[in-house]
């Protein structure tokens, strides 16, 4: 009987950096694996608990330990290997099986197989040589652990989870890490849900993702609202352009409201403020509350200004190509963050 693969990415390498990723990391079919270590000098950068990131000259190697663990009831064999990734319209993608690119082609794992007992964890190390005629720029790829199993109907169905590598190659230091938040927008989702977005533009040179909140004062007979949380989950590549959104309660009166963004990618945060008014209608957009927001530089707090947000180590880097869906478009939906409103003083 042919032998039908079928490729299950339940929780892979590609969720969002946000501190709370603690060890065992993401997991997929009983097997997890997480980041054993950080580069000193990025210790400080939340994303370094979840993800290979650094700055490297042409010619450079660079090694970071991985863990495997069996969080199954039965032994598993694992594979190990690195492939291909890229970002497009806000979200990290994994490429399928194990489709190369450049980085993926510069990385090897120290053991491309391992068996565990059930309970059982193993270090291994990851490797990126990059060669000394490399270009300048970032790549993505992705560190892979992979499991399989067979069924009697002949179907193989593998589940694979990862770390993301975010590689910047070129001679100097490393390029800075920045953004904007252009403007907020206030509309309703088609279940009348109040829902803002908050077209941010990544002015920086290394990728970010995106994480943060929203507070709504000064509402009708004073009220506040809030923190908000942003879905997570976006990404935004070099230059581009992508909303975040951040999903409200559905009690909350329309408005006016005085509304502050703030956003964190790293160690690089940026707060702005507008007023907005959600529309009456269901599925509507309003124009009047889609005005440019004015930037907080005094709230902007970085750390490293020339050496941004990125490495990786510490926690797990979860995200499966299926649940790739975060912070994005009207039609994606996710958590909320706290919903209470409150009279101001």
């Amino acid at each position: 009987m042919k032998k039908v693969l079928v490729v299950l990415l339940v929780a892979g390498a590609l969720a969002p950096a946000t501190g709370a990723f603690a060890a065992p990391g993401p997991s997929s079919g009983g097997v997890s694996i997480r980041l054993g270590e950080a580069p000193v000098a990025r210790r400080a950068d939340p994303r370094a608990n979840s993800y290979i990131i650094d700055h490297v000259k042409p010619g450079t190697s660079i090694q970071r330990k991985v863990i495997v663990t069996d969080n199954a009831k039965q032994p598993l064999t694992v594979s190990l290997y690195s492939g291909a990734a890229e970002i497009k319209s806000g979200e990290f993608f994994p490429s399928a099986g194990r489709t190369a690119n450049e980085l993926s082609s510069w990385t090897t794992v120290s053991t491309p197989s391992v068996s565990l007992q059930p309970g059982a964890e193993q270090t291994v190390e990851a490797t990126i040589a990059v060669p000394a005629k490399a270009s300048s720029g970032e790549r993505y790829a992705v560190v892979w652990a992979e499991i399989k199993s067979s069924g009697s109907s002949g179907v193989i169905q593998a589940n694979r989870v990862g770390i993301r590598i975010y590689l910047s190659v070129g001679p100097g230091g490393e390029p800075p890490s920045d953004f904007t938040v252009d403007t907020l927008q206030a509309n309703r989702l088609p279940d009348g849900q109040p829902v803002v977005y908050a077209l941010v533009h990544n002015t920086g040179g290394r990728a970010l993702d995106m994480s943060g909140s929203l507070q709504l004062t000064k509402g009708p007979g004073g009220l506040s609202a809030g923190p908000f949380l942003a879905k997570l989950g976006t990404t935004l590549g070099i230059k581009d352009t992508e909303p975040v959104t951040v999903l409200l309660d559905k009690a909350l009166p329309a408005g006016p409201w005085s509304a502050r963004i703030d956003l964190v990618s790293g160690l690089t945060k940026r707060a702005a403020t507008a007023t907005i008014t959600f529309p009456a209608a269901a599925g509507a957009g309003n124009d009047a509350s889609a005005a440019p927001v004015v930037l907080q530089q005094n709230s902007s707090k970085r750390g490293l200004p020339l050496v941004p947000i990125l490495a990786g180590v510490g926690g797990a880097a979860v995200l499966g190509f299926l649940v790739l869906v975060v912070f994005k478009r009207p039609k994606r939906r996710g958590a909320k963050g706290g919903s209470h409103a409150r009279h101001g003083r």
